[in-house]
Protein backbone atom coordinates (compact mmCIF):
# COMPACT_ATOMS: atom_id res chain seq x y z
CA UNK A 1 0.00 0.00 0.00
CA UNK A 2 2.67 2.51 0.96
CA UNK A 3 5.74 2.65 -1.19
CA UNK A 4 7.22 6.14 -0.93
CA UNK A 5 8.25 8.36 1.92
CA UNK A 6 9.57 11.90 2.07
CA UNK A 7 11.64 13.16 4.97
CA UNK A 8 9.74 16.44 5.14
CA UNK A 9 6.40 16.78 3.41
CA UNK A 10 6.31 20.09 1.61
CA UNK A 11 3.94 21.29 -1.10
CA UNK A 12 3.15 18.62 -3.70
CA UNK A 13 0.90 19.52 -6.64
CA UNK A 14 -0.78 16.86 -8.80
CA UNK A 15 1.29 18.03 -11.80
CA UNK A 16 4.48 17.25 -9.80
CA UNK A 17 3.73 13.49 -9.74
CA UNK A 18 3.48 11.04 -12.63
CA UNK A 19 0.33 8.90 -12.81
CA UNK A 20 0.64 5.20 -12.06
CA UNK A 21 -1.83 2.32 -12.46
CA UNK A 22 -4.13 1.22 -9.67
CA UNK A 23 -3.18 -2.05 -7.98
CA UNK A 24 -5.95 -3.76 -10.03
CA UNK A 25 -4.81 -2.02 -13.25
CA UNK A 26 -8.23 -0.51 -13.97
CA UNK A 27 -7.53 3.15 -13.21
CA UNK A 28 -4.73 5.63 -12.58
CA UNK A 29 -3.61 7.49 -9.48
CA UNK A 30 -0.97 9.98 -8.41
CA UNK A 31 0.55 9.25 -5.00
CA UNK A 32 1.04 12.74 -3.62
CA UNK A 33 2.31 11.88 -0.13
CA UNK A 34 3.19 8.68 1.65
CA UNK A 35 4.44 7.69 5.07
CA UNK A 36 4.79 4.22 6.58
CA UNK A 37 1.37 4.62 8.25
CA UNK A 38 -0.58 6.53 5.55
CA UNK A 39 -0.80 7.79 2.00
CA UNK A 40 -2.69 10.43 0.02
CA UNK A 41 -3.39 9.99 -3.66
CA UNK A 42 -5.42 11.63 -6.39
CA UNK A 43 -7.28 9.06 -8.50
CA UNK A 44 -9.16 9.33 -11.77
CA UNK A 45 -12.41 7.36 -12.03
CA UNK A 46 -14.46 6.88 -15.18
CA UNK A 47 -17.68 4.88 -15.50
CA UNK A 48 -18.18 1.81 -13.27
CA UNK A 49 -14.91 0.67 -11.72
CA UNK A 50 -14.13 -1.74 -8.88
CA UNK A 51 -11.60 -0.48 -6.33
CA UNK A 52 -8.48 -2.37 -5.38
CA UNK A 53 -8.69 -3.94 -1.90
CA UNK A 54 -6.21 -2.77 0.76
CA UNK A 55 -6.24 -5.20 3.66
CA UNK A 56 -5.75 -3.61 7.08
CA UNK A 57 -6.35 -0.06 5.84
CA UNK A 58 -9.02 2.53 6.57
CA UNK A 59 -9.91 4.70 3.58
CA UNK A 60 -11.57 8.04 2.91
CA UNK A 61 -12.64 9.18 -0.55
CA UNK A 62 -13.43 12.84 -1.38
CA UNK A 63 -14.66 13.79 -4.89
CA UNK A 64 -13.15 16.97 -6.35
CA UNK A 65 -15.46 17.01 -9.36
CA UNK A 66 -18.88 18.73 -9.15
CA UNK A 67 -20.64 15.56 -10.34
CA UNK A 68 -19.57 13.54 -7.33
CA UNK A 69 -19.68 9.74 -7.44
CA UNK A 70 -21.80 6.87 -6.21
CA UNK A 71 -19.93 4.19 -4.31
CA UNK A 72 -21.39 0.76 -3.81
CA UNK A 73 -19.76 -0.45 -0.59
CA UNK A 74 -20.40 -4.12 0.20
CA UNK A 75 -23.57 -3.97 -1.89
CA UNK A 76 -24.98 -0.68 -0.51
CA UNK A 77 -25.08 2.36 -2.83
CA UNK A 78 -23.95 5.67 -1.33
CA UNK A 79 -23.86 8.94 -3.28
CA UNK A 80 -20.88 11.15 -2.40
CA UNK A 81 -21.06 14.80 -3.44
CA UNK A 82 -18.19 17.16 -4.26
CA UNK A 83 -15.96 17.91 -1.23
CA UNK A 84 -17.89 15.44 0.95
CA UNK A 85 -15.96 12.50 2.32
CA UNK A 86 -16.93 8.91 2.84
CA UNK A 87 -14.98 6.45 5.00
CA UNK A 88 -14.78 2.70 4.41
CA UNK A 89 -12.56 -0.26 5.18
CA UNK A 90 -9.88 -1.30 2.72
CA UNK A 91 -11.27 -4.85 2.79
CA UNK A 92 -14.71 -3.70 1.63
CA UNK A 93 -15.91 -4.58 -1.84
CA UNK A 94 -16.22 -1.14 -3.49
CA UNK A 95 -17.54 -0.25 -6.92
CA UNK A 96 -17.52 3.37 -8.11
CA UNK A 97 -20.04 4.72 -10.62
CA UNK A 98 -19.56 8.13 -12.26
CA UNK A 99 -22.51 7.75 -14.62
CA UNK A 100 -20.07 7.63 -17.53
CA UNK A 101 -18.13 10.80 -16.72
CA UNK A 102 -14.52 11.14 -15.62
CA UNK A 103 -13.88 12.53 -12.14
CA UNK A 104 -10.98 13.14 -9.76
CA UNK A 105 -11.06 11.99 -6.14
CA UNK A 106 -8.74 12.41 -3.18
CA UNK A 107 -8.02 9.07 -1.52
CA UNK A 108 -6.64 8.85 2.04
CA UNK A 109 -5.47 5.49 3.32
CA UNK A 110 -4.08 4.71 6.76
CA UNK A 111 -2.95 1.44 8.25
CA UNK A 112 -5.41 0.44 10.93
CA UNK A 113 -2.46 -0.80 13.02
CA UNK A 114 -1.14 2.79 13.16
CA UNK A 115 -3.87 3.67 15.62
CA UNK A 116 -6.42 5.14 13.26
CA UNK A 117 -7.06 8.08 11.01
CA UNK A 118 -8.93 11.27 11.76
CA UNK A 119 -9.98 13.58 8.96
CA UNK A 120 -11.96 16.76 8.62
CA UNK A 121 -13.19 18.85 5.70
CA UNK A 122 -13.17 22.60 6.30
CA UNK A 123 -14.43 25.54 4.30
CA UNK A 124 -12.74 28.76 5.32
CA UNK A 125 -12.03 32.36 4.45
CA UNK A 126 -8.96 34.00 5.96
CA UNK A 127 -6.29 31.73 7.42
CA UNK A 128 -6.23 28.13 8.55
CA UNK A 129 -3.38 26.59 10.54
CA UNK A 130 -1.63 23.59 9.06
CA UNK A 131 -1.86 21.61 12.30
CA UNK A 132 -2.33 18.20 10.71
CA UNK A 133 -0.09 15.52 9.24
CA UNK A 134 -1.19 16.85 5.84
CA UNK A 135 -3.71 19.24 4.30
CA UNK A 136 -5.23 18.67 0.86
CA UNK A 137 -6.62 21.59 -1.14
CA UNK A 138 -10.05 20.61 -2.43
CA UNK A 139 -11.11 23.83 -4.15
CA UNK A 140 -11.51 27.57 -3.99
CA UNK A 141 -8.76 30.16 -3.88
CA UNK A 142 -6.20 28.74 -1.45
CA UNK A 143 -2.65 30.13 -1.17
CA UNK A 144 0.56 29.36 0.66
CA UNK A 145 2.05 32.83 0.94
CA UNK A 146 1.58 34.37 -2.50
CA UNK A 147 1.44 31.00 -4.31
CA UNK A 148 -1.98 29.80 -5.53
CA UNK A 149 -2.51 26.08 -4.87
CA UNK A 150 -4.55 24.02 -7.35
CA UNK A 151 -7.08 21.39 -6.21
CA UNK A 152 -5.41 18.17 -5.14
CA UNK A 153 -2.31 19.90 -3.77
CA UNK A 154 -0.96 18.36 -0.55
CA UNK A 155 0.65 20.66 2.03
CA UNK A 156 2.64 19.45 5.01
CA UNK A 157 3.42 21.32 8.21
CA UNK A 158 7.12 21.43 7.23
CA UNK A 159 6.22 23.63 4.25
CA UNK A 160 4.07 26.35 5.83
CA UNK A 161 2.32 26.96 9.13
CA UNK A 162 -0.89 28.36 7.63
CA UNK A 163 -2.86 28.68 4.41
CA UNK A 164 -4.84 31.71 3.28
CA UNK A 165 -8.05 31.75 1.23
CA UNK A 166 -10.66 34.17 -0.04
CA UNK A 167 -12.89 31.13 0.20
CA UNK A 168 -11.46 27.65 0.13
CA UNK A 169 -12.13 24.03 0.95
CA UNK A 170 -9.46 21.78 2.46
CA UNK A 171 -9.24 18.32 3.99
CA UNK A 172 -7.07 17.78 7.06
CA UNK A 173 -5.55 14.36 7.79
CA UNK A 174 -4.22 13.18 11.12
CA UNK A 175 -3.04 9.70 11.96
CA UNK A 176 -3.03 8.70 15.62
CA UNK A 177 -0.01 6.76 16.69
CA UNK A 178 -0.05 4.04 19.32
Amino acid sequence: MLHRTRADLEIVRPADVEPEPWANGLGVTRVLAARPAWRISLAEIEGRMPFSPFLGADRVLIPLSPEGVTLEIDGVGRPVSQYAGIAFRGESRVLADTQGGRISVVNFMARRSSGGMRWQIRRFAGTVKVDADAVVVLGGEVRAGSEALPPGTVVGPAAVSELVANEGDVALLRVRRH
